[in-house]
């Protein structure tokens, strides 16, 4: 008889057991809830020294220009940072702009780049067309739509003068500046 007993209170403690751990988890909510996501790391993922990038037109020429001193790629929004970059946009049959800066934001798929720091926009004399020289503290260009904009002060030097204001669009490919707000000019007769 005491074996029967022994038999019996193993079954019903293990039963108990059974019981408490289905109870447990209908008490404490859903298992989701207790778990949660990996933190994202913005870590780079690689890194390039002193490098440069030759990007080509359908028509086999050079369209860009690329120089860096460094570049850190970073995985998980696919964005990099460039240390003391020089981009060279080319025309077809005109001079080429030449932008640089500091250092530069360049974001997912390379579709705008945001140089900061002493940025530095030049385009030589050619023909018609004096030398231009623009001054600022930060640039956004748009590689693909030859494009670029400023919302802060902007210097602008030509061979006729210099031009002040605050916030600057320029149309590289018609190579046409619009200037926002604030513009001031000296100019000297020729």
């Amino acid at each position: 008889m005491r074996i029967r007993i022994d038999k019996w209170l193993v079954v019903l403690v293990v039963a108990g057991l059974a019981s408490l751990s289905w109870w447990m988890p209908v008490e404490q909510g859903p298992v989701s809830k207790l778990v949660t996501a990996p933190e994202k790391r913005h870590i780079p993922d690689y890194y390039l020294g002193d490098f440069d990038l030759t990007t080509m037109n359908a028509a086999g020429r050079p369209r860009y220009y690329l120089q860096a001193q460094g570049m850190s790629h970073y995985a998980d929004d696919d964005t990099a940072e460039m240390a003391q970059p020089r981009l060279t946009v080319y025309r077809h049959e005109a001079a080429p702009w030449v932008v640089r800066s500091r250092e530069a934001q360049v974001a997912a798929a390379g579709e705008s780049v945001l140089l900061q720091g002493d940025v530095k926009v030049e385009r030589p004399a050619q023909d018609r067309r004096g030398r231009l020289e623009i001054d600022t503290a930060s640039l956004r260009v748009v590689p693909a739509k030859e494009y670029a904009e400023t919302d802060q002060p902007v210097v602008i030097v030509t061979d006729f003068g210099v031009t002040r204001a605050i916030g600057m669009q320029a149309d590289l490919k018609q190579q046409q500046l619009q200037l926002l707000a604030q513009v001031r000019g000296e100019y000297a007769k020729r």
